[in-house]
């Protein structure tokens, strides 16, 4: 979802919140304390980020795992009697790390921070994606990998093997005995996962239906019913507002950042209050509910919730040091460096994408290579020396530099559609009517500039490891020109430092390491 979109759902969210609370009932009350994170996107390590809910400053020094886990246990530390510490899914994919291991090194950190349960994500089904998108068994078996080197139980109720049964290690609800109370936690993921080519032979359901299905059978073997939810918070709106016997909402996948919980009336007049903690595990999340016993039944009284943020002073937890550091040792590496980085968000864009068309053209061997500013681009670079982690994390997917043929006048053309494209190569000197070869990210080239395929005359190597050499060999503020009509120099075998990369002996690693 677009920044825009939920810059709006938090305006719906600030119309929609309802101060009242219901009266008290007579007797105890009893508190439920919920930790919970959402769409962390495997940001393992701290990283630069600019929270729009906290003044919109880029904050060049927050989130990572390790941080995350010594947040977790203060908060604990706080929390009379127990608590459940949630994750509302997209642990791993996006992550630099993502190839590599597949969601190993995320779960890892996940086992040590001590999770209670987590909600299966649309980003979940993406182990494999780019280039390997339709390599559906694989994408499959790394999700049941993660599932199985998981200290916790994973939740999905609208997800089923191909005959209508559940996954192995996957449930639609896990109920929990907290502070005396049995604590139901039910789970639906983004009805979109459906159309993914890595879900091919597995069925996913209307998220509304499922829970239609299996709220009323938790209800009756619980006294507290939460929906642990990944269909983003206009969903959750719809869900809190028409699924009777829900108690709270604890969601992710729209990344919303909500400060404190937005609350919708049930069907039956109950107030449910929904939270999020925004993304990529800036915050930790906190929801106090307090529940009184009314005819019998506990139900909901009032609620509490807040954003902490994970930031640099925070020490990090060395627990999750020692288990990450095993995974982190081969993108550790300086892989070379670049005089000045940028200090915005902006400049910093413009110069991860310059570098990625001079070394697109170089591994290529091309007269041209563009690529529209940050597109393809989850992460930029934010230091002088830049470690393969670094790029990774700009870079997550595997997708490959393609050799393209256009004329003088369509490149022209893409230009003028779009101004933002960062471009290698001696434009001044381009011709209307010649060819000339023009080397593009794959993935851009399709989605951005929809060149057809058969334009396409050259498939090289993956778009990391052209930056990677690129880095290594020779960079410097301004490409290097290579010279016209030059053999492409991209190799068709696997890059050498990824063959060299000596990835952990777990036997929950997927087989063939990064890639």
């Amino acid at each position: 979802m677009r920044l825009g979109d939920r810059g709006r759902i938090l305006i719906v969210a600030g119309l929609l919140h309802l101060a009242a609370r219901a009266s008290a009932p007579t007797g105890e009350t009893v508190r439920l304390t919920i930790l919970h994170t959402n769409d962390v996107h495997g940001r393992l390590l701290p990283f630069a980020y600019a929270e729009q809910g906290r003044g919109g400053a880029l904050r060049e020094d927050v989130g990572g795992a390790a941080r995350r886990a010594t947040l977790i246990r203060r908060l604990r530390a706080e929390i009379p009697g127990d608590e459940l510490l949630l994750d509302a899914g997209d642990v791993f994919t996006r992550g630099a790390l993502t190839n590599a291991y597949e969601g190993q090194a995320d779960i890892a950190a996940m086992n040590v921070a001590g999770y209670d349960a987590g909600a299966i994500g649309n980003n979940e089904f993406k182990a494999r994606d780019a280039v390997d998108a339709g390599d559906a068994r694989g994408s499959q078996a790394a999700l049941l990998r993660f599932v199985r080197a998981s200290r916790f139980p994973w939740l999905c109720a609208n997800l089923a093997d191909g005959t209508g049964k559940p996954l192995p290690g996957i449930r639609p609800y896990v109920i929990k005995r907290i502070n005396g109370l049995r604590v139901g936690i039910v789970s639906v993921t983004a009805p979109r996962s459906a159309g993914y080519p890595q879900t091919r032979g597995w069925r996913i359901t209307d998220p509304f239906a499922a829970m239609k299905s299996v709220v009323p059978e938790v209800r009756k073997r619980c006294d507290i019913v939460i929906a642990l939810t990944h269909i983003g918070m206009p969903m959750d709106l719809l869900l809190a507002g028409s699924v009777d016997g829900i108690d709270a909402i604890v969601g992710g996948d729209s990344h919303t950042f909500l400060y404190e919980p937005l609350w919708v009336t049930g069907p039956s007049g109950r107030r449910v209050p929904i939270v999020q903690d925004g993304e990529y595990g800036v915050n930790v999340g906190r929801l106090d509910l307090n529940f009184g016993r009314v005819d019998g039944d506990y139900r909901l009284v009032s609620a509490e919730g807040r954003l902490t943020p994970v930031d640099g002073s925070l020490p990090a937890d060395p627990k999750v040091q020692r288990v990450l550091a095993p995974f982190l040792r081969p993108f550790e590496k300086v892989i070379g460096g670049i005089p000045d980085p940028g200090a915005t968000r902006e400049s910093r864009s413009r110069v991860t994408t310059q570098l990625t068309v001079d070394a697109m053209r170089r591994a290529a061997g091309t007269d041209l290579a563009l690529n529209p500013l940050g597109a393809g681009l989850i992460d930029v670079l934010t230091r002088s020396r830049v470690r393969r982690y670094d790029l990774y994390a700009a870079m997550p997917f595997r997708n490959i530099v393609i050799t393209v043929l256009l004329r003088g006048a369509e490149v022209r053309e893409l230009l003028r559609k779009y101004p933002s494209t960062c471009w290698s190569g001696d434009l001044d000197s381009v011709q209307p009517d010649r060819i000339y070869r023009v080397a593009m990210v794959d993935y851009v080239a399709d989605t951005e500039y929809r060149i057809p395929s058969v334009r396409i005359i050259d498939r090289g190597v993956d778009i990391r490891v052209a930056v990677e050499r690129y880095l290594a060999s020779s960079f410097r503020s301004s490409a290097t020109t290579p010279t016209p009509g030059a053999r492409s120099t991209a190799s068709r075998s696997p890059s050498p430092f990824l063959r060299a990369l000596k990835l952990p002996r777990d036997p929950g690693i997927a087989a063939g390491g990064v890639g």
